[in-house]
This record gives structure tokens, sequence and C-alpha cells, in this order.
């Protein structure tokens, strides 16, 4: 047995040395264990991230900042995040809604710096937010320490609203109490009102509707003359009048006409607004603060941007425009899309084009969408859901084999399988200028894992799902030999890491054991039984896949011919099963070599096979 042990080594050592390194490789700079990205703060370089349904937040390189363990967080703002144990959040159009439970806030270093008293928390802008207060259910203004700047009794915010700063000034719909001529009572009426840092009152709106949640922007907000509101179940929706739309200044006086059918906030010097037409219908342009037509309203939608550039739809296209409302394209594509980086990456025909701010298609891909270049980097989305990662030259940094994908502030993250890798950006970038020509850099593979190597497949898969790492140095050693108590933990992970409910049988095994789980488990299914567990005795082909065997109920099978398996052997049965069921087809020769001790690549190719049916 020692000469085959020896033997076998030295074959493994050999074999090692003959397998060619994959070129430009990228070592991972973190792995993380999280089922979804919820939200990216660029401001804050913080992801919040859910597991199992609870929140916590990851820094852009890939280190913890708060561990998953909150049942509703808001995203990073301003250097703050709200957090709560008990309360809910809501995705929509507005942002993250929370409510429910008792909510207080985080800061960058994850330390709480306001206490979880409130029942709603609204997003820090500008050094202030807002939350209500869970006992007296005032609106209350908060600084970065979670002092109370002040109170609002009289605010009534909706279910679905959001109250934020934006220009120095924070607006919210109050109900106030009006003396009324010939009334002994006072009638209270509704109306918005606008405060600065302080929580002082700045002005009151009597506006039928403020756009309160899309707030200030170039001095200006949104107002409608007049309307009504509906019921509709639990929420209230608001109908302007004809031609009431308007804009008032950070003073609350008028500054544009009340004469639109529907106004949108400004961005970059330009607001969106829709007039009605002779035949009833409606059109889209662009004006300026002042009032000013920038693009006539001749157009289906518009979209103002931050970099002052505009986009407008005719017949279901889109084309961009400049400030002064010239077109710099052709109506060619399905949507617009912000440009990044001085680059915007549109969709048509089938695929993503990368255009500059002249209008000029710089490279296209096959592609279904793309997220904004960040550091020269964009992460793109083929139509079968893949994503890959490319330049501003459109060449491909990594292939698409990636279900998800994000790319902000010189870090890349990308998930496959159970896992979420953290590259550094200038690696992968490196590794591109390494590869042959017209190939992507090899990302979250190892050195000593050739694409062609026999395990290849199943090394990724097994790194993908998390049921085993590499070894360091970007190697994961595919001939390394196994111990008992790695391949029963690998089988354990392979199956979803389960907690066993059955006290601790074994003499040699502790809490504080890597296998602990994975060995109460093997006990607990009868793959594994007496007081002893062995965690380091060598792990043989025949002892594998009699554990993948009984984890797979002792299936009966043909008895499987090999020269080195005899009938009476106690593994035959679990041979004959293996080969039946397509999980080995024998060391060659005619052998099994059932007394070889198996190797990692063996042990991650027997588990692909048997739980994904690979062949």
């Amino acid at each position: 047995m020692k000469k085959k042990l020896l033997a076998l080594v030295l074959c493994c050592v050999l074999c090692a040395g003959l397998v060619a390194p994959a070129y430009g490789a990228v070592e991972e700079l973190a792995d993380l264990r999280v089922d979804r990205v919820a939200a990216y703060s660029q401001e804050d370089g913080v992801y919040t991230v859910v597991e199992e349904g609870l929140y916590g937040f990851y820094r852009t390189d890939g280190t913890q900042l708060l561990a998953p363990a909150y049942s509703a967080a808001g995203d990073f703002h301003n250097g703050m995040a709200a957090v709560s144990f008990s309360g809910e959040r809501l995705d929509g159009g507005n942002g993250e809604i929370l409510r429910g439970g008792r909510f207080g806030y985080m800061d960058v270093n994850g330390a709480l710096v306001v206490p979880m008293e409130y029942s709603r928390a609204f997003p820090y802008c500008e050094d202030r937010a807002f939350a209500i207060d869970a006992e007296s259910g005032a609106l209350t203004l908060l600084d970065r320490s979670g002092q109370i700047v002040a109170s609002f009794p009289q605010a009534e915010i909706p279910e679905e609203g959001v109250v934020r700063f934006s220009e120095g000034l924070a607006v919210f719909p109050v109900r106030l109490e009006q003396e009324v001529e010939g009334q002994e009572e006072p009638v209270t009426v509704s109306a918005y009102l606008a405060v600065g840092p302080d929580g002082q009152e700045v002005c009151t709106l009597t506006d039928s509707f403020v756009d309160y949640m899309g707030g200030y922007h170039d001095g200006r907000i949104a107002v409608a003359a007049q309307g009504e509101w509906t019921e509709d179940g639990a929420a209230r929706r608001f109908a302007a009048a004809p031609q009431t739309w308007g804009y008032r200044d950070t003073q609350g006086e008028l500054a544009v006409e009340c004469r639109y059918a529907d106004a949108r906030p400004f961005s970059g010097g330009l607001a969106v607004v829709v007039v009605e037409t002779e035949a009833g219908g409606m059109a889209y342009g662009l004006i300026s603060p002042e009032g000013e037509t920038v693009t006539p309203a001749n157009y289906e939608d518009a979209v103002s941007f931050a970099n002052g550039m505009g986009a407008v739809s005719r017949n279901g296209r889109w084309a961009y425009v400049d400030r002064g409302g010239q077109t710099l394209t052709g109506f060619l594509y399905d949507e617009a899309v912000e440009f990044r980086e001085g680059i915007a990456l549109v969709r048509a025909e089938g695929e993503i084009r990368a255009l500059d701010e002249q209008g000029r298609v710089l490279f296209s891909l096959e592609a279904r969408e793309a997220l904004p270049f960040s550091g020269g980097t964009a992460v793109v989305r083929r139509a079968d859901g893949l994503c890959g990662v490319c330049d501003v030259e459109g060449n491909l940094l990594v292939p698409f084999t990636y279900e998800d994908a994000f790319h902000w502030d010189g870090y890349l993250w990308l998930k496959r399988g159970n896992l979420w890798r953290v590259y550094v950006t200038e690696d992968v970038i490196a590794a591109r200028r390494e590869a042959p020509e017209n190939e992507s850099a090899v990302v979250g593979v190892f050195s000593d894992v050739a694409s062609d190597a026999w395990y290849a497949q199943a090394v990724t898969w097994a790194t993908d799902h998390d049921i085993v790492t590499g070894t360091g140095g970007g190697q994961f050693s595919p001939d390394k030999l196994c111990t008992t108590g790695e391949i029963v933990t690998f089988l354990w992970r392979a199956v979803g890491r389960p907690e066993a409910e059955v006290e601790n049988p074994f003499t040699d095994v502790t809490p504080n054991h890597y296998y602990y789980q994975a060995a109460l488990w093997a006990y607990e299914k009868g793959m594994v039984d007496g007081e002893v567990f062995g965690a380091a005795e060598m792990c043989t082909r025949g002892m594998a896949v009699t554990y993948l065997w009984k984890l797979a109920g002792r299936p009966a099978a043909d008895a499987a011919f090999f020269a080195d398996v005899t009938p009476e052997a106690t593994y035959a049965q679990a041979v004959a099963w293996a080969v039946d069921a397509g999980v080995t087809s024998g060391s060659g020769e005619g052998g099994f070599s059932p007394d070889a001790v198996c190797s990692r690549g063996q042990i991650v190719t027997f588990l692909h096979r048997y739980l994904t049916g690979a062949r």
C-alpha cells in the first residue's frame, strides 16, 4: 500500500509539472457568499447585499462592512444608511421605501449613529435626514450625529412618499389650520412646506400639488396649480387640471408660468415639459430654468441628463440633442441612456452601440443591455442573460460566462453559481494585455488548471458553487491528495451545508474543527459510523464512491467488471452504481484503482457528474 501511495504521489507531481499555466490568470481579491446585490452607492463605495432575506453591506473591494443581519436596510447616501431588525424595505420608482419596525442609521464605519427609534426612515442628503418618530408620529429632521434639529407634527407623508434635501431645501406635504372669514373655527387645508437645513420655514406652497419627491434642481421645483385628489384603495392619486403645471423658485415665487400638461424636474439646466396639441395629443420638449423653449415640443417623449445632453423620441425611436436643441444623431435607438465618461451605451437592432458626445459610434457588441462606463470599463449582458466586461474600445476583457456583474471604482464583481468574486480592475486589464490577440482575460480560473484538463469543468463548477476553494496563489492543486475530513466536507457543502440534528458521537471531533458539521451530517446520513471519525485518514477512490453511493440511498446496480474490484469488496456495489450512474468509468486499462488515494481533481469530478448529470 505504501508503494502504491508513493507511486501515485510521484505521478501527481510529474503530471502537475506538465500542466500548461493559464495565460493572464487573475487571482480574486475576495469571494462573497451573498444571494443578491440590491444596490451600489458610488458616493460612498458601498454595496447593499441580501443573503437569505437579510440585508448587509460590503465595500467595493469585497471587505464586509456589516454582515447581513437586518430585515430591512436603505442604501448608503451621504455616508449613512438606515437599518432595522424588524422593518421592511420596498423598492419602487422613488427609491427604497423603509417602514414598519424600528429604524436607525449606520455610518460608513459600521457604527450605529442614530438609535432605532423611527417607524420610517428617509435617506440622508446634504448632511440631513428626515425620519418619522415611532412614538409621536411626527416628521423629524436629524443631523449626522442623530440630534433632532426640528420636528414637524403637521407633516403628512404618504406611504409611498420620500422626503429629502436638494439644493439646500426640503419640501413635504402638511396639513395647516387656516382662518376663514365668516367662520368661527379654522379650516384645515393641505399645503407644502419648504424648510432649510436648520428646520426653519422658507416658504409655504399652496399649489394643488408640488413635486416634493423630485425636489429642487437648478433653483426650480415643479408644481401643479390646480387638480384633484382621488382615492384608489389605500393609495391617493393626483390628477392635474389641463395646462396647470409650472415651476416655482426657492422663495416660492412662480418662475415658469403654469401652462404645461406636465412638468418634470430640471437636470443639467434642462427640464422636460409636455404640451397638449391641437389634435388632443401630447408633445414633449425641453425648456430652460427661465422658461425659454430649448427644444420645441414636437416629440413623443423626452429625457434630460445631468451633463446637459438631452434625448427625444419619435415613432418609438430615440435621438440625442445638445443644449441648443440640435439633434446629434438620427432616431436610431430603442432607448436613451445616460452618458458616463463621455460614452452612452445604447441599444439598437439587437446590439449595444457605444456613442461619443458627437453621436459617433465607437463600437458595437451583440448584447441586450449594458451598465454605464466606470473607469473605462463597462458590464454588458447578452440576450441569454450572461454578462461580460468590455473596455472603451469594445475589447472583451472578461468573457460572457457570468450570471451577474458590476464594476465601480476600480473593482469588478462577478457572480457565477453561489459566489460573487471580486477582482482589481487593473489586474483584469493587465491580464487582457497578456492574452493572445482577440482573447479575453482568464478570470475566475486557476493557473494550474488548463482549460482542456479533464477536471477543468468540474473545478469551475465546484468553486462557483462554494464546494471547494483554491489553495492560494491562484492555484487549485488538482493533484493534491484528499483526506476523509476534506471529502466529507466537500460532500456536505455540495448538498447545501445542512445542519445535523444529532449529538456528536465522535471522540476525535470538536466544534473547532472545520469539518465538525460535515462529520455530524455524515453520521446522521449513515455515511460513517463508530466513535472515531478519522479526519486525517487519506480517502481512497473506493471510499469516495461509497460515500456518494450511501448519499444516493444505496441503490442497486449490475456488477461492474474491473480486475481490481472483487464481488466481495465492501465497495463493490458502490463502484457498480458509480459506473451505472456515469460518475466514473474507472482508472483505465480495465481497473478502477479502489485503493488509490482520491485527488482534489477526482473528487470534484465525481461530485460534478453525480449532482449535475454531466458526463
